[in-house]
């Protein structure tokens, strides 16, 4: 039998085809999880399966459109039939943005991003803990937040994107509210809100030493941006015991920005 934190746990991790999403599985998998993998893009989506089995973790990919209800009910229904039950559940899939001033933000872009970034997170938390209620010994739901869950950057850093900012800050609401409404059910519910990850999808902004990078850097009291390593650790610590106690919170992982 596997060993680690997770070990015998069944995992879900959305968005997980690359980058940060990818990681936690990897992590997850190192710790003793079943790990059930999701996103649109099946080709990189099974290469991560495989190469989390081929190192001997137990893995599945399933294709799924976090913004479509019932993909994702479908969705929990084949991790549950796979692995027999879920017991964690990382909400990481979402879409980034571009900056852009709140007047500046077109009616559909401002739509597109919601209904993936926040509504996609309240749809994917609604059939998560319907299945942990229909299950014995109730589950675990980590939410991806954002630093720009807490704050805005604005004109200092040169970004802005109300869209994006709202709909981190709504996730910060839906966790505290699950949290709420079914503690008395064994459902822990926190948010993981880390400030700049360097990952694929920000090679561009450091490679161009963007305004928001140097920004980043000069603010954040470690000095650096965040590895993909330092958000995993995290991510392992909300998903075991070791957090048993915290529900309704979330946890910064920063580099002590929010300290400046």
């Amino acid at each position: 039998m596997a060993e680690g934190r997770l070990a015998g746990k069944v995992a879900l991790v959305t968005g997980a085809t690359s980058g940060l999403g990818e990681a936690i599985a990897r992590g997850y998998a190192g710790e003793g999880a079943a790990v059930v993998i999701c996103g649109r893009r099946e080709a990189e989506g099974g290469a991560v399966a495989d190469g989390i089995r081929a190192g001997g973790g137990q893995a599945a990919f399933f294709p799924c459109d976090i913004a479509d209800g019932v993909e994702v009910q479908t969705l929990v229904a084949r991790v549950v039939e796979t692995f027999g039950r879920l017991d964690i559940a990382v909400n990481n899939a979402g879409i980034g943005a571009a900056g852009a001033k709140l007047a500046d933000i077109e009616d559909d872009e401002f739509d597109r991003l919601v209904s993936i970034n926040l509504r996609g997170v309240w749809l994917c938390m609604k059939h998560e803990i319907r299945q942990f209620l229909r299950q014995d010994g109730g589950g675990v739901i980590v939410n991806m937040g954002s630093v720009l869950g807490h704050v805005a950057m604005g004109a200092s850093a040169q970004y802005s994107a109300a869209h994006y900012v709202a709909a981190k800050h709504g996730i910060e609401g839906l966790t505290k509210t699950a949290a709420a409404d079914y503690g008395r059910d064994g459902i822990r519910v926190n948010t993981l809100a880390p400030g700049v990850v360097a990952t694929a999808i920000s090679d561009h902004l450091i490679a161009d030493e963007a305004p928001l990078i140097t920004y980043w850097r000069a603010q954040t009291a470690l000095g650096r941006l965040a590895t993909v390593d330092d958000v995993v650790g995290a991510a392992v610590f909300l998903a075991s015991n070791d957090s048993a106690y915290l529900t309704g919170t979330s946890l910064v992982v920063d580099g002590g920005f929010l300290a400046q």
